[in-house]
């Protein structure tokens, strides 16, 4: 019988929050003394947090088994329902690594004035945000760690008080809180009609309620989770503001925060609505498609890396989006196969694009600039960053042996499978364009005439310590792409058994709410 507790449940969440608290009072102490014990501290909370995760993944993913803690013995609706299972493990142990791995780098990159205005807290306040949201039970509380890492990412986009970082951040908060707002608009909704909010609950009493009601909730969940996930037509915050930070906190943003919008929408869509992924598929695959095609054209005007990078996520986004679009659909290969394929490829995305990022700010620290008419010829005098940029690219780009080749494979298979050709097409379109970005970015920022660096605050390469900090992070992002890669078969054996738990909706609602109290059918909107 295994010893693992629903009680660690609660770690993700508060091992960053008060780890992020005791550095927010370290530094307002005496930061200039205490910065190495920040650091020190943040390592190490980071460390416990992905090996919680991993202990859920074994648990949820190695066992098959889902965990439900019901905080204070109150059960739901009336307390705090946390739950995790093999989509929340994989998200977890995703996160774990990307805020590990980042944190270094940030360490290595940033200037001391960024430092001192309480970056460590605020990242660690933002970790606890993004793994809340994974494990809440409830509309209510996943709204409440939207917001937390909505505030969190915030400060952190303006940290340092540039002029075009506060004008990318009003942008980002403004677009971003109108998404919040029809979030919570659809937790009134669900509310007043349904009369709670815990989503297991919601599954069974929407069952019972008016199809206008269910057509209404999808809606606005729609449009409030595809705006946080970047979703074309609803992405315009992200490439306005992905750019203007310091490198690390793009890395961070890149390799995150997306990806808990289309979290939201795998457990919502699948959960709550599984009619409408049948009846929607349509617009759902319009969507993804456009959003593929979208982002790889957007990337081709950009004039600097991390332009370039931040409109190849929204590119990204379609690929996993449109895992969900086909969930449903009979498959000759497997059960839920095109939403485990999605969780592959998001799988890999989430480890390529922080990695690439992460050299692309290197480039940008190095050269003063990140503008690609004014750098170039790194290669010679940066071997090693050149080689891990490379390799992180054609990863994204889906070049065997790396996990790029093996996430877009599974995913084109399962649209193959599925019958939507036209969706195959603007894949197909949407790599190829990537795959010229890319060499675009490689040609103009490693080859040809190296030019002169502008000014810079932070060069990361130049002192052993900040290099080691640099590259060995990147170095992890590589290895660990081409370790999925090669592993192809295991790891989606894994998301696998992740998508049939996520698509086993009456086993989420036996584990969460096992007794229910439905109000009469009188008190609810009746189905026609």
């Amino acid at each position: 019988m295994s010893g693992f507790s629903p009680n660690w449940l609660v770690v993700p969440v508060a091992l960053p929050l008060f780890t992020g608290a005791l550095l927010l009072f370290i530094g307002r102490w005496g930061f200039r003394r205490w910065l190495w014990l920040q650091r020190t501290l943040g390592t190490v909370a980071l460390t416990l947090n992905l090996a919680v995760a991993l202990a859920v993944a074994v648990e949820t993913i190695g066992q098959g088994r889902r965990y439900v803690l019901q905080v204070g013995l109150w059960d739901a609706p009336f307390g705090i329902s946390v739950v995790a299972d093999g989509l929340t493990a994989i998200m977890l142990v995703m996160g774990g690594v990307v805020a590990l791995a980042v944190f270094p780098y940030a360490m290595a990159t940033l200037d001391y004035h960024r430092e001192r205005m309480g970056f460590y807290p605020l990242y660690l306040v933002l970790v606890m945000g993004v793994n809340g949201a994974f494990l809440a039970g409830d509309l209510f509380n996943l709204y409440v760690f939207f917001e937390v890492l909505l505030m969190a990412s915030f400060v952190l986009l303006t940290v340092g008080g540039q002029p075009a970082q506060t004008n990318s951040g009003i942008h980002y908060v403004v677009l971003n809180l109108l998404a919040s707002i029809i979030f919570l608009a659809a937790a009134g909704v669900a509310y007043g009609t349904l009369g709670t909010l815990n989503m297991a609950q919601m599954a069974q009493r929407l069952d019972m309620a008016d199809p206008s009601v269910r057509t209404l909730l999808a809606g606005l969940l729609l449009v409030g989770f595809g705006s946080k996930a970047a979703l074309v037509p609803f992405h315009f915050w992200l490439p306005t503001s992905y750019h203007t930070p310091p490198p690390a906190v793009t890395a961070l943003f890149g390799g995150l925060l997306t990806k808990v919008g289309i979290y939201t929408l795998f457990r919502s869509y699948t959960l709550l609505f599984p009619e409408l992924l049948v009846a929607w598929q349509p617009l759902l695959l319009t969507l993804a498609g456009v959003t593929m095609v979208a982002g790889a054209l957007g990337a081709l005007a950009q004039p600097t890396i991390r332009r370039v990078l931040s409109f190849h996520i929204i590119s990204h986004v379609g690929f996993m989006f449109v895992g969900l679009a086909v969930a449903v659909d009979i498959y000759r290969l497997a059960p839920g196969f095109g939403l485990a394929a999605a969780l592959l490829y998001l799988v890999h995305h989430m480890i390529v694009k922080t990695g690439l990022i992460m050299a692309g700010g290197a480039v940008e620290l190095e050269m003063g600039s990140g503008r690609l008419a004014s750098i170039g010829g790194l290669a010679a005098r940066r071997p090693l960053l050149a080689t891990l940029f490379f390799l992180s690219a054609i990863s994204l780009a889906g070049i065997p042996p790396f996990s790029g080749f093996i996430g877009k494979l599974s995913l084109l298979q399962a649209i193959l499978d599925a019958g939507h050709w036209w969706v195959v097409a603007a894949g197909l379109v949407a790599s190829l364009l990537t795959l010229i970005n890319i060499m675009r970015l490689w040609q103009q920022s490693f080859w040809g005439r190296y030019r002169r660096p502008g000014r810079s605050r932070v060069r990361p390469l130049e002192e052993p310590w900040r290099r080691t900090r640099v590259l060995a992070p990147l170095a992890g992002t590589v290895l660990l792409s081409l370790a999925l890669g090669l592993g192809g078969e295991r790891a989606f054996g894994w998301m696998q058994v992740a998508a049939q738990q996520t698509l086993d909706r009456e086993g989420y609602i036996r584990a969460v709410a096992p007794h229910p109290t439905i109000p009469p059918l009188d008190k609810l909107p009746q189905k026609e």
